[in-house]
């Protein structure tokens, strides 16, 4: 079996691609994580990298070289059974990478033949007594989820994305430790949340691995100009800068806010601006008492309330409707109404006079679905994005709901935005106007940045960064 002293001449074990001979090259950070688990110590580990920095390949193949050459039982924990697979993934693939490591498979010809394809396996065992297995700590049912986790024990644990894993069913992982006194704790993930992924963060009994877009830029894992580009993204000091978000961001219930109060102000503009880029018209249709029927007009750069009122005659919001998709040009394939409770009776209507707008259901799949949870989610953060990219409001002081929106990541990975039964509990009055704004950036027949097909020739010719 492989020395794990000499720790150069293991990485030759591995192949870049599968069925390719083409050794496995690691960067200095990535040596890093890999030797920590190899040698397994020290006991207890705290790493944070830039995304799309290789961490669950590298982890993949030294998890594999341990449970092999020792015999040992490793278990991968993740907030869902899909991130669990993709380290899994990762070991399955790099299994077949030497004849030393298939000759180990516990397994017949066929069943190794059968593994090459699969794509859920959650169980690998080896001759020398080694096992690796994969678990779901799935905060959904915290219940189930603890049951599950208590039933298992392992003297090495990787937590992958440990963030997204609820305070209590990380301490039940913990205990999986139990009972084994030589073990080793290796917690892996984005800083999304402040909670225990946080606290590990200060406890000096932990080693920790920062690996930040500064030294993946340096190591050729990202390029320079790309980062630029992901400067204005709204996760960029989490996903990049591997920084934790301030206390103040986030409440008590573990929702972060997305706009800033100066996010909003800077964006104001007193006067309408020159403005390019096909007008949309985004209307929200007043549910109960109290709420308004908004409309918002929005450009490539520009956005502007242009009524607010509270009739509950669904006909006259059809007909107020019509008249300011004519008056600012709007075409009705342009138009966005949210069609669900009373806004499907206004969406009837419209198809009724034979105008073809944009009924969504923001409850639907997003477009980028291994992201957001729903339309409302993937629409809002394209909001962001936008202010963010500088694209600019007509003062009014309802545009500062958009600092109530907020969002969190769930255990599976998808972002999701505050629904409005939240919002209402913590005494925040429905965002009428961040809404109908929102809408003007679903298309969900469209990919993420919402251009409509047929608009691409009328873009090129405007030059400007389009919306």
């Amino acid at each position: 079996m492989a020395d794990v002293s000499e720790l150069s001449k293991l990485f030759k074990l591995y192949d870049q691609e599968a069925g390719k001979e083409i050794p496995v090259v690691l960067t200095e950070g990535q040596k890093q994580i890999f030797e920590c688990i190899v040698k397994r110590t020290p006991k207890y580990n705290h790493v944070i990298t830039t995304t799309q920095y290789g961490k669950s390949e590298t982890v993949s193949m030294a998890v594999l070289l341990r449970a092999i050459n020792f015999g040992e039982k490793w278990a991968v924990v993740a907030p869902s059974m899909s991130k669990a697979q993709i380290i899994m993934g990762n070991i399955r693939k790099h299994c077949f990478d030497n004849d030393i490591f298939k000759d180990q498979l516990n397994m017949d010809a066929k069943e190794k033949d059968r593994l090459k394809r699969e794509v859920s396996k959650s169980r690998l065992t080896f001759k020398q007594g080694g096992e690796i297995f994969v678990l779901s700590a799935d905060n959904k049912n915290k219940a189930a989820a603890g049951e599950s986790l208590l039933g298992f024990g392992a003297a090495n644990i990787v937590i992958d994305e440990s963030s997204l894993i609820d305070d209590d069913i990380y301490a039940k992982i913990l205990r999986m430790l139990g009972g084994h006194k030589d073990h080793f704790l290796f917690e892996i993930g984005n800083p999304f949340h402040r909670n225990h992924f946080y606290r590990t963060s200060l406890d000096e009994t932990y080693n920790r691995i920062v690996i930040d877009w500064k030294q993946a830029v340096a190591e050729g894992r990202l390029q320079q100009d790309f980062v630029e580009r992901m400067r204005k993204q709204f996760d960029f000091n989490v996903m990049y800068e591997c920084k934790f978000p301030d206390a103040g961001e986030i409440d008590t219930d573990g929702w972060t806010s997305m706009f800033t109060e100066n996010d909003i102000l800077n964006s104001y503009r007193s006067e309408d601006i020159d403005t390019y880029g096909s007008p949309r018209l985004g209307i929200d249709v007043s549910r109960t008492g109290g709420n308004f029927n908004v409309f918002v007009l929005r450009t490539g750069n520009f956005a502007k309330v242009l009524s607010k009122n509270t009739t509950d005659n669904l006909m006259e919001v059809v007909g107020m409707g019509r008249n300011m998709a004519t008056k600012y040009g709007v075409p009705e394939e342009n138009v966005f109404l949210d069609a669900t409770g009373l806004g499907a009776g206004v969406y009837d209507r419209f198809l009724e006079l034979n105008w073809n707008i944009n009924g969504i259901n923001l409850a639907e799949k997003a477009v980028n679905d291994e992201k957001y949870i729903n339309i409302r989610a993937e629409a809002y953060f394209e909001l962001l994005n936008w202010v963010k990219s500088g694209g600019m409001l007509k003062r009014d002081t309802d545009f500062l709901q958009l600092c109530d929106i907020r969002y969190k990541m769930r255990d599976n990975g998808k972002l999701k935005i505050i629904d409005k039964e939240s919002l209402r509990k913590k005494n925040i009055a429905s965002p009428d106007v961040a809404d109908a704004l929102m809408l003007t950036f679903t298309r969900p027949d469209e990919k993420a940045d919402f251009f409509r097909r047929k608009e691409v020739q009328y873009k090129q010719k405007l030059q400007p960064k389009y919306s």
